[in-house]
């Protein structure tokens, strides 16, 4: 082993000296208050797992991502990429229904095997919360204002992505559809609704007048109602903002960014469907932060 070789760190890990690490606990510290004043109880997760119980929610690229290996035991297991899933398998089984909605938040490392690129991190701290139980409108607002508060915390002004994923998963009922959708690429015979989401001329109206993705529109119309009344951050609704895969996402859908640098510095939305796949049918919505994303401004 060569004396440079041994003094190095894997690449995407490094130590976290004594400035980063206060700087670390301060940002962890206040994310806490203000989940534990909004009602949210900490839960810990374990930081590596059976791979099986979550091989029916894995994406191909998700997969890949994720560290495996097997243990003394002859038993695969992988190491912690992705805390909502972990959540839903801890919380299910131990879910009573006069508990219920469930106010939780995490915090921890994820460790991802990304790929290489110049200052990627693959050891990354990140703090969550989610609401098991409540399956309104009202619960995802209150989820997406709460996501813009704690951004508004550190000095930036929100603004808060959103769109719900029923819609592209509902039109997307063959292949012409779907690459309509994802390519942008639109026929002469395009569905009139696909090729409006396409080319990025589709308004609530539209998505509200075809039967098809109503209740959706419905939803999204509520949603903005409810957020229209905080001056807490800015609330956009991007009906052209489409995924190829969606993984565990049924409803709204949300990025929250940094409103002056357009930073994203997290992610949530609606999965009503993944807490019943560990035995627990309760809709669910969350959103995570990757603590190194935030800049704290002065």
């Amino acid at each position: 082993m060569t004396a440079t070789k041994k003094f190095r760190y894997p690449t995407g890990v490094r130590p976290l000296l004594v400035e980063e690490t206060a700087r670390r606990r301060a940002i962890e510290s206040r994310f806490v208050e203000m989940l534990e004043r909004a009602g949210f109880d900490e839960v810990l997760l374990p930081i590596i797992d059976y791979v099986e119980p979550y091989v029916q929610l894995r994406r191909a690229e998700a997969a890949k991502q994720s560290y495996r290996f097997v243990d003394r035991e002859g038993d695969l297991v992988a190491i912690r990429s992705d805390f909502t899933p972990i959540v839903a398998r801890a919380l299910a089984p131990a879910i009573a229904e006069s508990a219920l909605p469930l106010r939780i938040f995490y915090r921890g490392d994820v460790i991802r095997c990304e790929a290489t690129r110049l200052g990627a991190n693959r050891e990354m701290f990140q703090i969550g919360a989610e609401v098991i139980g409540d399956a309104t409108t009202t619960a995802d607002a209150e989820v997406m204002l709460l996501a813009a508060r704690c951004v508004a915390a550190f000095g930036a002004r929100p603004l808060v992505v959103y769109n719900d994923v029923s819609i592209a998963q509902t039109l997307m009922t063959s292949d012409d559809a779907r690459d309509a959708l994802l390519s942008k690429r639109i026929s002469a015979n395009a569905d009139p609704l696909i090729a409006k989401l396409a080319s990025g001329t589709a308004t609530l109206d539209d998505v509200a007048a075809d039967v098809r993705t109503r209740d959706a529109a419905t939803r999204l119309r509520a949603i903005a109602a409810a957020l229209s009344e905080s001056n807490d951050a800015d609330f956009v609704i991007h009906l052209d903002d489409i995924e190829e895969d969606a993984s565990y996402y049924t409803g709204v859908r949300f990025r929250v960014f940094d409103g002056e640098s357009r930073t994203k510095v997290a992610q949530g939305g609606r999965y009503d469907s993944l807490y019943a796949k560990f035995g627990a049918p309760e809709p669910a919505i969350g959103f995570t932060f990757t603590i190194d994303d935030i800049g704290v401004k002065p």
